[in-house]
């Protein structure tokens, strides 16, 4: 069994236990189990740094951690220097345009930089949270605005998104209640 394997088990039965040990969440454990589930090459310190991110920008914009990181995986597979055709960059391949703020006075490749861009995905996410809930009418989930803006095009992005969040949901989630409230305040 190699380390990788003997992690995602000790992170497992370290989320499972709903009492905080050594400052960590059971929330950090389940994003930990899913990362290192997801990318099994990232290097350990790597993955605890970015589920620490994903952690405290999703809690501090109230979205849910699993979104971020079905969204991190759907959009660039855990790859910090990615960079569309599109100019998206990043792990959360935030566009300039779309950055939903004209203050913003970052260089784009600042965006290359996992909390610069964590924090401005997540925040978008917010955003477009906010926006679908307000002025929106239409059928599909709120995370389809992240890709497309405010006219929405096709869904299929959205959904390969909202399965993969609900397969982690799933396959990591704790027996415990703990998880399905923090969800409930994150939303």
């Amino acid at each position: 069994m190699g380390w990788r394997q003997s992690l995602l088990r000790k992170t497992m039965r370290k989320q499972k236990k709903t009492s905080a040990r050594k400052g960590k969440s059971a929330m950090f454990y389940l994003i930990l189990s899913a990362i290192v589930w997801l990318a099994p090459t990232q290097p350990h310190e790597t993955t605890k740094t970015y589920a620490d991110l994903v952690k405290f920008e999703s809690r501090w914009y109230g979205v849910d951690p699993l979104l971020v990181v079905a969204i991190i995986q759907v959009e660039s597979g855990w790859n910090t220097r990615k960079r569309s055709k599109t100019n998206d960059y990043g792990l959360m391949q935030v566009h300039v345009a779309r950055r939903g703020s004209s203050n913003f006075w970052r260089r784009e490749k600042e965006l290359y930089d996992p909390r610069t861009n964590i924090r401005e995905g997540t925040r978008l996410l917010a955003m477009w949270k906010r926006y679908h809930e307000r002025w929106c009418k239409g059928d599909h989930p709120y995370w389809a605005h992240y890709k497309w803006g405010k006219k929405v095009g096709e869904i299929s992005h959205a959904l390969k998104v909202l399965k993969l969040r609900d397969f982690l949901a799933r396959k990591f989630r704790p027996k415990s209640d703990s998880y399905t409230a923090s969800l409930a305040r994150a939303e």
